[in-house]
Order: C-alpha cells, then sequence, then structure tokens
C-alpha cells in the first residue's frame, strides 16, 4: 500500500473515532481506539494537531460532495434538494454533538475558517438550484437568488449546529428533511405545488 494510501486510510479510522468521541482525546486514546500504536500515527503525522487538521479538512470535503447534487441538471430542482437535504441529515447524524462542542472550544480558527467554506459552498449550490427551479416554473419566479441561499445557509446550519451544543430538545432526528419541506412551501410556484 501507498504511503498516501496508508495515511488516507488512518485519517478515515480517526474520522470514525472523532465523530463519536470528539476532540479531546490524546493521539494515544486515539489511536488505541483505532487498533494502531501511538508510533504508527506520528510515523504518519507530525502531531496530534496536524490529524486533527486533516480529518476535519477531509471532513469538510465530504460536506462539500454530500450538497454536490443540490443542482445536478439531469434531476428535478425539487428531487435534488429533497434528496440533498436527505444526505445531509444523514452526513450530519453520525457527527456527536461532542464533535461540534470540541471543535467549536479547541479549534475554533480551524472550526470557523471550515463553517465559512461549507457555507459558501452551500450558499452557491442552494444559488444553482433555486435558479434551476426557477427555470423549470416549480420555484417562484420572483424569489431574491442571492438572498434566500444565503439565509438558507446560515440559518439552517447555524440553528442546527447551536442547538447540538446547547443540547437543544427541538431538533428532530430527521431536522434537514423536516426543514426542507417547509422551506419548500415558500419557494414553490402554483406548478411546483402541484407536483408536490
Amino acid at each position: 500500500m501507498s504511503e498516501n494510501k496508508r495515511k488516507r486510510k488512518y485519517i478515515d479510522k480517526a474520522i470514525l473515532v472523532l465523530k463519536q468521541d470528539g476532540l479531546r482525546l490524546s493521539l494515544e486514546e486515539i489511536a488505541g481506539k483505532m487498533g494502531i500504536t501511538k508510533k504508527t500515527l506520528y510515523n504518519h503525522f507530525s502531531s496530534k494537531d496536524e490529524l486533527l487538521k486533516e480529518c476535519i479538512q477531509s471532513i469538510s470535503a465530504d460536506f462539500r460532495e454530500t450538497i454536490n447534487g443540490l443542482d445536478d441538471s439531469n434531476r428535478s430542482a425539487i428531487d435534488n434538494l429533497r434528496d440533498g437535504f436527505s444526505l445531509l441529515n444523514h452526513f450530519f447524524t453520525v457527527l456527536s454533538p461532542l464533535f461540534f462542542y470540541d471543535l467549536m472550544r479547541l479549534n475554533p480558527n480551524q472550526a470557523m475558517s471550515e463553517h465559512l467554506i461549507g457555507s459558501d459552498s452551500f450558499q452557491h449550490k442552494m444559488e444553482a438550484n433555486l435558479r434551476q427551479g426557477i427555470r423549470e416554473g416549480v420555484y417562484r419566479q420572483d424569489l431574491d437568488v442571492e438572498f434566500i441561499s444565503r439565509y438558507l445557509s446560515y440559518s439552517i446550519f447555524g440553528y442546527y449546529i447551536n442547538s447540538l451544543i446547547n443540547n437543544n430538545p427541538y431538533v428532530s432526528t430527521n431536522y434537514f428533511e423536516d426543514i426542507v419541506e417547509y422551506n419548500l412551501r415558500a419557494l414553490l410556484s402554483e406548478k411546483g405545488k402541484q407536483l408536490l
């Protein structure tokens, strides 16, 4: 196995540990939960910070991949939106509240950086979805695409992450699927409403 593939394998295994146990674990604890030694990790990462940085960047890339289909030209805008939010629901379900809490507290700069990158990506994908829906005639023609995409980006994720960190009981296990159905009602044209 090449060095890059081996390193990728360790990042993937570490992510599984961090998603459930948060970021407070020592490098030795992370290695133990991965079934390897701390020395093995040091052969591939200079420090716990380097491992965490690469894991968080990988999770951020997975997020961008999750939202990639929001503007799939081979499917309808409504289907793209519903399926995209269903994938978001799955993506965030496997991340424990402890992961977000630790990320915000222990790595605030990287958390903010990745949040901005993710929000920007989501906003652009939502803009494309909204424009697609307008072209298809299933979304209202009078939508302020830039405002709505920006609003959805900050409100949906901000509320969700804040709720997780503060242990808010009002966030359902199907939060993203529920929120898309709620927002669809405001976006749909008469033609779009008849498709539901």
